[in-house]
């Protein structure tokens, strides 16, 4: 388990610009029907998928996908600087920015972000997130990690709190078992992306 934590990088009014930036340039879609190469979705009726998906993840997503995106060079420099201060894997490119929205219990249960080796030479490495909602508007929608038989906790450092926080980046191996628990109240809007490169030997 690795990650690279950027406390508060991104101010509150930064934050909100941005909130606002991709609310206006985005159509949600519910992620347990989304096609990809990532994902585990058989070729079922859309009905079936989205009740049978949602026991593993319940959220609304938008891909930003504009090139000339406001997000394009913020998390690309979060990565660049975590992977050359860190983690030190070979990068080839990143793939469009996911805008997520966590409401009404959504959620995401354990899963990992790297996609599976045997279908191509490359893959995702690292992956970030941040939230766009202030921490005091929603509550549950903690990230965690998988640490053996539970969450992540170091009692020294407080690792639940801090990603929680509002423009607090976070930079992990996209093999790390992850999950976002709940939201029993409120609203939680957060940036994903992923960067891909040449499979691990």
């Amino acid at each position: 388990m690795a990650f690279y934590i950027f406390p508060q990088a991104i101010p509150k009014k930064e934050c909100k610009r941005l909130l606002k930036y991709c609310l206006q340039n985005s159509d949600f879609e519910d992620a347990s029907v989304i096609r990809s190469g990532y994902s585990d979705i058989s070729d079922v009726d859309t009905d079936e998928k989205s009740e049978t998906k949602h026991e593993t993840r319940k959220t609304a997503v938008s891909f930003i996908t504009d090139r000339q995106n406001l997000m394009n060079d913020l998390v690309w420099g979060f990565i660049r600087k975590a992977n050359a201060e860190f983690f030190n894997y070979k990068l080839d490119y990143f793939q469009a920015i996911q805008f997520a929205r966590y409401q009404d219990g959504g959620h995401y249960d354990w899963h990992q972000d790297a996609s599976p080796q045997d279908l191509a030479d490359e893959g995702r490495k690292l992956s970030l997130t941040f939230s766009l909602t202030d921490d005091t508007e929603y509550d549950g929608g903690l990230l965690q990690f998988y640490n053996g038989d539970r969450p992540y906790n170091d009692k020294d450092h407080d690792v639940e709190r801090d990603i929680k926080s509002v423009g607090t980046v976070i930079v992990f191996d996209s093999r790390d078992w992850h999950r976002v628990t709940p939201v029993t109240k409120g609203v939680r809007y957060s940036i994903v992306c992923w960067t891909v490169g040449p499979n691990f030997v």
